[in-house]
């Protein structure tokens, strides 16, 4: 009698613990989906916020872009100032990305959709309208162009300050690259900020050539950047091959508005050069080879066998960082520059250059004569 009734008290423990578990594994279930249904919300209100200017940018003719370093006037002697893209990649045809930038017909895109240098440039904007665009200046460095349409009273996007951005905030990197007249939309977060020598957000949101000049929002619909491709290297095209790779980089609005300040004017940007050549034999450090005439670094009175010890004050112990503290700095841009000449330290200030303001470097002799015949002493083993 005892152990029917224990057996009974038992089972009902049981399935009242049974109930209370799918109970709870119900309202965990309900709390997910409601916490899912809250976050996909928010994306929705920012997407809806930001997609009236948001615009879709195709682009007419143009030549793929090569990579002219292979090109020379004289192989023995190759132009080595000459700009490249940065990749191999090919730029393939089809839509891209932009944003109203002011209410008067500013648009603002990467300079990745350019490369080819397009003859006709169309963009739509969210409200249907098509016109064409005039390509007001482009900026190579930092991978931005500014568009000129004849619009007005145009919707324009509202910009986070530097000094709010940070790691972990969710980022939503949009574009029109798919074609279509919704944007499409990669959730990630702000992985870093101040890369690139102080010119990029980073995130994990996958950016792409479909979503590069278009924006990089935060939850609120509110602009964290532009997305281009980046890398530490020079080339509009540098950083491509991350695509899709979970490491992407926005250009933030503060340094925006300090470029558009100069494109809107017509000025456009160049990689910067110091017109020399290094020692290919030194590995640890920077050896001044020979330098064009004229150019920025013979300008400022280096000399060949002078030693690169520091730019900006960054020390450069090898050429992996000489061209990283320039990779960023476009031509019309002041460095400062350390030089180590003997025991003796020079500290010069000089203007770095664009390609075609370069002179020829010095011609390098050939180590023999190849028209002239062997001799029977010089084929003789010692």
């Amino acid at each position: 009698m005892i152990e029917r009734t224990l057996r009974r008290v038992i089972g009902a423990t049981c399935a009242c613990l049974l109930l209370c578990s799918f109970g709870l594994v119900a309202r965990a279930s309900e709390s997910n989906a409601n916490l899912a249904s809250g976050a996909e919300a928010i994306v929705d209100k920012a997407i809806s916020k930001a997609s009236p200017f948001i615009v879709r940018i195709e682009t007419v003719g143009g030549v793929q872009p090569l990579d002219q370093l292979l090109a020379s006037d004289d192989d023995r002697n190759p132009n080595q100032f000459r700009d490249n893209p940065g990749s191999n990649f090919m730029v393939a045809d089809g839509p891209t990305t932009g944003i109203i930038y002011s209410a008067d017909g500013l648009i603002l895109t990467s300079s990745f959709n350019f490369v080819r240098n397009p003859s006709i440039v169309t963009v739509a904007l969210a409200d249907g309208r098509q016109m064409t665009a005039d390509i007001v200046a482009r900026d190579r460095v930092r991978k931005l162009t500014l568009l000129k349409i004849d619009a007005t009273d145009l919707p324009t996007p509202e910009w986070v300050p530097n000094e709010q951005i940070r790691p972990g905030q969710t980022a939503i990197a949009m574009g029109m690259g798919f074609g279509g007249s919704k944007p499409m939309a990669s959730v990630g977060i702000v992985s870093a900020v101040n890369r690139m020598m102080g010119n990029a957000i980073q995130t994990d949101a996958k950016l792409s050539p479909a979503n590069y000049g278009g924006p990089l929002l935060d939850s609120f619909g509110y602009v964290l950047g532009i997305c281009v491709p980046m890398a530490q290297r020079p080339g509009e095209l540098a950083g491509i091959e991350f695509y899709d790779a979970g490491v992407g980089f926005a250009v933030p609005g503060k340094r925006i508005h300090e470029i558009v300040a100069d494109l809107k004017e017509g000025k456009s940007f160049h990689r910067g050069w110091m017109g020399m050549t290094v020692d290919p034999k030194v590995e640890k450090g920077v050896a001044i080879k020979s330098s064009a005439d004229p150019s920025p670094i013979r300008d400022a009175g280096a000399l060949p066998g002078d030693w690169i010890v520091r730019i900006n004050d960054q020390p450069i112990k090898h050429f992996g960082q000489l061209v990283k503290a320039l990779y960023m700095v476009p031509a019309g841009e002041r460095v400062n520059v350390r030089l180590l000449r003997g025991a003796e330290h020079i500290d010069v200030e000089l203007t770095l250059a664009k390609s075609e303001e370069l002179g020829p470097l010095p011609k390098e002799e050939e180590p023999f004569d190849p028209t002239k015949p062997v001799t029977e002493e010089e084929t003789e083993e010692p």
